[in-house]
């Protein structure tokens, strides 16, 4: 790579700058260790600053939380006035965006960013309020606590016990244009604590012996200084290379290990933990794949990559065929100030070869280069068997291809000079590379250079050459071949592992499409298990915790004669209780023949994946392992979905049958306890005052009493009738009524209710008999009636009309009450609707209508609400089916 291409400057830094300058608006975030640290205040003080200097600045909010000293800053400054919002009964105030948005200041001080706001506010959370300012071009100071940033919610939760629930996405602090660190001592916030400068003194004593102890404010202190220190090195990073200075740039240590693939790392990644521990910095293994691994060498690279894992540093494979290029452009696009190797001297057959550190040490590296003994001397290597192993079908393609090409050089000499000729065994190289790869390629190459020197240069037929132009021809060819050859062979391994990764990912995404469109836990794990037995090709099982001796148990397996030994049960035990794979191919219990995999999701094992690897001729490959990976994490999360699924209809239908319950109390409480009082105070009037009262007075109270006391036996009629609807036990005994019958009867049931209303009837007097059962076509008549004489004003009409359309009968009952809004009219037939009221109402629990459309749907028929003809109160329409052997009028 030249010098100028070193200094160009990096794109993604350039782009990422960009964004930030580019931003609608900016945000700073002031960030602290543990509340009361003073990041109020800070922002405060410098928001002053802005102030005088000319700046439009804004208080949004800012929670004093009664503390003078920062009230006291807060004179002088603008204020926004807060939302008043509602909540349950109560009012709180709240920050107020859309005055914000309006006032459109320069800069604009959002106190607390993890805050949750009030329900009823147009966002849940403060963050999304703050993304809508900067999305409006409003600058955005703000203040927020390092617990509450999200990535490092598991460890708060480590250190301290309590998890955060308020968290803010890292994505919003990378948007950051600035992030200011407050700090403190855990000394002086301690003595803040005590002087009640934080918190009340109860709650400050309470703060001390739990949260605010001194070893989770030196804790939570060291992760603040960590996000800093993070950010910090981010912004080094981009401001470096975005205006093209080469790195490293000594802000902060970074370690890289180069890894070979060879029994000498385990003691090199020991090494470079223990520089990266002594020198507080961030390590990396790498390790260079040139595509050709043995499975040897593929196996110790995993076993490393495992100890990288395992000591904390974070370990990636490059793909690259130069591997001191890719080391050397890893190091600069990651800032690396220390580059580790082993030390490694050339094989017994490549001697000319310098080592690697070597190389390194002339590349011109800016880095600190460490060089690692190794932990025991290595004999010499030398080769015992051929630079490279060709098989017997390619060793067959290449002689196949050579003599092909040899025939055709036979058939075409006298139209051809030799150099000609020799392009045509290249083309035997080329055909052997793509058919069988490199090592025939070479094959192919050797065996024309001899057919080349043996029946074509003088004298023929023999390997001996005397011309001194054919020579230096036929080693061309040798050289040429050669090249081709290898260029070729890598060809064709690149295009393999681009068929095979193509075919990877199709697979994959049918394994994804077909877990998504699984609905249930059953089906999801179906799909899992098939997959991995055609996969792999092996029996899969799953295993999950019930109670028993071994704590897990098989419930499916596939196919299901599977039956696991006691070894592979106390295994998968092993692995559910630590939440680690377990038996073949693994660190513990290995001795089984298999392997047990937990799936885990957010800490929690849903279950185990048994795979009877002992039935495999070989061992899992890298490629293999790493599907397997994916697979299983998909499995948790569709698992997981469904579990959510579930769990959330299961809090729906629990809500909703809480709220019916609620309903119905509160209902019954309101219903039954109205009429019964007026009954008490009616029996009790007479009882104790009878001598005084008239004998007008008394067939009052004895009217006032039969009258609610039909009422409520109305009220537990209809709870009675909704509960047999609901239980499919209502018994439809129908006869042959006439609806003047019908309505006669409920006009008597209701009496008393009805006076003061004027009721007008209008149908035919030819209507046809109704097949119905009377008492439920009664009641319902009762229901509708009732309903609209709640509605009805004093002195008012109610319009009773009927007809016959199709066949069809039906009923219109039409008062002169307030109506119903076009958008309610279905919902008035629900349970418990009563227009707003509840409970509390004057119209009852809102039962009434909803049993009308049980009982009229029993017999077939429908009702509706429609807009009333005369333009003012509500019509309810029944319409009942007429029988066709009813073929006379009504009688009268």
């Amino acid at each position: 790579m030249s010098s100028d291409a070193e200094r160009r400057p990096d794109p993604d830094a350039l782009l990422k700058q960009t964004a930030r300058r580019e931003a609608r608006g900016s945000l700073r975030v002031f960030l602290g260790a543990a509340p009361g640290v003073g990041k109020t205040y800070t922002m405060l003080c410098a928001a002053r600053e802005r102030a005088s200097a000319g700046d439009d600045v804004v208080i949004g909010i800012a929670e004093s939380h009664g503390r003078v000293q920062t009230e006291a800053l807060c004179e002088g400054l603008p204020r926004l006035p807060l939302a008043q919002l509602t909540h349950h009964g109560r009012t709180f105030e709240e920050f107020d965006l859309d005055a914000a948005l309006a006032r459109h200041p320069r800069i604009l001080l959002v106190d607390e960013l993890a805050h949750r706001n009030i329900p009823g506010s147009r966002h849940s959370r403060r963050y999304q309020d703050i993304e809508e300012l900067l999305d409006a071009g409003i600058d955005v100071w703000t203040t927020v606590n390092v617990q509450h940033i999200e990535s490092l919610n598991d460890a708060v939760a480590r250190i301290t016990s309590v998890r955060m629930r308020e968290t803010v996405p890292d994505a919003l602090l990378e948007r950051a244009r600035d992030i200011s660190l407050v700090d403190l001592t855990p000394d002086e916030l301690l003595e803040r604590l005590r002087q009640g400068k934080v918190y009340v003194p109860e709650q400050a004593r309470a703060a001390m012996d739990g949260y605010f102890s001194e070893p989770n404010l030196n804790a939570l202190r060291e992760l603040a200084l960590q996000t800093m220190a993070e950010r910090v090195d981010s912004d080094v990073r981009d401001a470096m290379g975005a205006s093209a200075k080469p790195g490293p740039w000594p802000v902060r240590p970074h370690l890289l290990v180069a890894l070979s693939g060879g029994s000498e790392d385990a003691a090199l990644i020991r090494a470079a933990h223990r520089l990266a521990e002594r020198r507080r910095a961030t390590w990396r293994a790498v390790y260079v794949d040139r595509g050709h691994d043995a499975p040897e060498r593929r196996l110790a690279t995993e076993q490393a990559f495992a100890l990288v894992s395992r000591l904390g540093g974070e370990a990636r494979r490059l793909y690259g065929q130069d591997r001191l290029q890719e080391l050397l452009d890893y190091a600069r696009q990651h800032n690396v100030t220390t580059l580790m190797v082993g030390r490694s001297r050339p094989s017994g057959w490549r001697f000319w070869r310098r080592p690697l550190a070597r190389r390194l040490l002339t590349s011109g590296g800016v880095f600190d280069l460490v060089v690692v003994a190794e932990a025991e001397r290595r004999p010499r290597w030398y080769p015992r068997h051929r630079p490279f192993h060709v098989s017997f079908p390619a060793s067959a393609i290449a002689f196949g291809s050579t003599l092909a090409f040899l025939g055709l050089a036979l058939s075409v000499e006298n139209w051809l000079s030799l150099a000609d000729l020799s392009l045509l065994f290249l083309g035997a190289v080329l055909v052997s590379a793509a058919l069988a790869g490199t090592g025939a390629a070479m094959l192919s190459a050797l065996l024309g250079f001899l057919a080349f020197n043996f029946f074509f240069t003088e004298p023929r037929l023999t390997l001996v050459m005397v011309e001194q132009d054919q020579l230096l021809t036929v080693v061309f060819f040798l050289a040429v071949a050669v090249t081709v050859g290898q260029l070729a062979g890598r060809g064709r391994r690149r295009l393999l592992a681009l068929r095979e990764s193509r075919d990877q990912t199709h697979r994959l995404l049918e394994y994804v499409q077909a877990l998504s469109v699984a609905t249930d836990y059953e089906s999801v794990r179906q799909v899992g298990l098939k997959t991995l037995e055609r996969w792999l090709n092996v029996p899969v099982a799953f295993l999950q915790r019930t109670p028993g001796a071994n704590g897990v148990q098989v419930s499916q397996a596939e196919p299901a004669s599977v039956l696991l030994s006691d070894t592979a049960l106390h295994a998968a035990g092993w692995s559910w209780q630590h939440a680690k794979p377990s038996g073949k191919g693994t660190d513990t219990l290995s001795g089984q023949g298999w392997r047990l995999v937990p799936l885990v999701e957010r800490g929690a094992v849903l279950g185990v994946i048994a795979l009877a690897l002992e039935q495999r001729d070989t061992t899992l490959s890298l490629e293999e392992e790493a599907l397997l990976t994916t697979l299983l994490s998909q499995l948790a999360m569709a698992l997981v979905r469904t579990r959510l699924v579930e769990d959330l209809g299961a809090a729906r239908l629990s809500e909703e049958n809480e709220r019916l319950r609620s309903a119905l109390l509160a209902s019954v409480s309101h219903d039954l306890r109205t009429p019964l009082s007026s009954i008490i105070g009616s029996a009790s009037t007479l009882r104790e005052l009878e001598a005084q009262l008239t004998d007008t007075d008394r067939h009052e109270l004895l009217d006032g009493i039969l009258g609610e006391s039909e009422r409520l036996n109305r009220y537990i009629q209809n709870l009675l009738d909704m509960t047999r609807l609901g239980h499919g036990t209502l018994k439809i005994e129908r006869d042959w009524v006439a609806l003047d019958d019908l309505l006669a009867a409920a006009v008597k049931r209701l009496g008393a209710q009805l006076e003061g209303l004027e009721l007008v009837r209008h149908w035919p007097h030819d209507l046809p008999l109704l097949y119905v059962h009377p008492a439920l076509i009664e009641q319902a008549l009762v229901n509708i009636l009732d309903n609209a004489v709640r509605f009805s004003p004093k002195k008012g009409r109610l319009n009773i009309t009927a007809g016959v359309q199709d066949e069809w009968l039906w009923i219109r009952i039409i008062d002169q009450g307030p109506g119903i809004p076009a958008e309610r009219r279905e919902e008035v037939f629900d349970m418990f609707f009563t227009g707003g009221e509840g409970d509390r109402g004057r119209h009852g629990s809102g039962l009434g209508l909803a049993i009308c459309r049980g009982m009229v749907g029993a017999h077939g028929g429908q009702i509706r609400a429609l807009p009333s003809p005369t333009g003012e109160g509500t019509c309810i329409e029944v319409r009942l089916p007429i029988e066709p052997n009813d073929m006379e009028g009504s009688d009268g």
